[in-house]
């Protein structure tokens, strides 16, 4: 198409209506570029502990009586029973200086976790991670120390992924909002920008400019400013990012994973303002046409 065919007879640059077009789309394209973001950080996250607990299992013997050398004897009976297991891969014992660890970022001081009555812990990998080899394992840990507490990661797993579900739900709802927002925008505004023009758009079917050349007047100017609105948003979204990046830099990896965004994602932020832009030139070049339509 040639540049000529943008050629605007309308003084849309005084056009009142549509001035705050462009700061609505910066903030819409802003709230956006969040909703993305939160989504893409999410399915990540979900992945990363998806891959590090899948066919595991954790056992647990709890202190007996203040006596850790019967909870000891205890562990080791399961311990050797699990090995023996055909369904379990690997067994290992964790030593407590790893629990402590564990447990540091959450209680902070050596001397108060040393105190603690912890339980002896079992890490166990599994060859299949059905739910038939869960019971079988756990009917053979029950067996050797009824007392045994058996965590299937698949749980609290289930309920980390109905979470992000519901994450991934409630981006989907704010892209939509979004969008709903943007095209009524465009609709009351270039509606606006019509009553405002209408003698000139009346001067211009007089010399015999058509409706779709009217229509393509506003519909370049609304592309014009929602990608200009659009990379605003982002400009204003970059050193919200960081922010959040810096921070969740400090916690720590014990406590919050640390996720690199997948390229996907950037290429979705990179891809709003152009989105936001096809959005808004489509919603004025109908409202337009409609409206113009209605006047025959």
């Amino acid at each position: 198409m040639r540049f000529t065919a943008f050629r605007s007879d309308l003084p849309l640059r005084r056009d009142t209506a549509s001035r705050f077009v462009l700061w609505l789309v910066m903030v819409l394209v802003f709230m956006a570029s969040l909703a993305v973001t939160v989504n893409s950080y999410v399915g990540e996250l979900l992945t990363d502990w998806n891959q590090s607990v899948s066919g595991t299992l954790t056992v647990q013997i709890p202190l007996t009586a203040g006596n850790e050398a019967v909870t000891g004897a205890s562990a080791n009976k399961v311990l050797d029973v699990l090995k023996r297991h055909p369904a379990v891969a690997s067994a290992e014992l964790v030593p407590r200086a790893k629990v402590n660890e564990l447990l540091k970022p959450w209680l902070g001081q050596d001397d108060i976790i040393a105190d603690l009555p912890l339980p002896a812990l079992i890490d166990v990998a599994l060859f299949t991670e059905t739910g038939e080899a869960v019971a079988a394992v756990s009917a053979s840990v029950k067996t050797a120390a009824p007392n045994a507490l058996i965590d299937d990661h698949r749980v609290w797993l289930g309920r980390v992924i109905g979470l992000a579900q519901g994450f991934a739900a409630i981006a989907l709802t704010i892209m939509v909002l979004v969008a709903s927002a943007l095209g009524l925008t465009i609709v009351f505004a270039t509606r606006a920008s019509l009553a405002e023009f209408a003698q000139v758009i009346d001067v211009l079917h007089v010399v015999g400019a058509k409706d779709g050349y009217v229509a393509r007047q506003f519909a370049w100017r609304a592309l014009m400013q929602a990608v200009t609105g659009g990379l605003a948003g982002l400009v204003l979204y970059a050193p919200a990012l960081g922010l959040v990046a810096y921070l969740a830099a400090r916690v720590d990896p014990e406590v919050l994973p640390q996720v690199s965004l997948p390229l996907g994602h950037w290429l979705a932020l990179a891809g709003l303002p152009l989105a936001a832009g096809l959005l808004a030139m489509l919603t004025a070049h109908i409202t337009v046409r409609r409206a113009l339509a209605q006047k025959v």
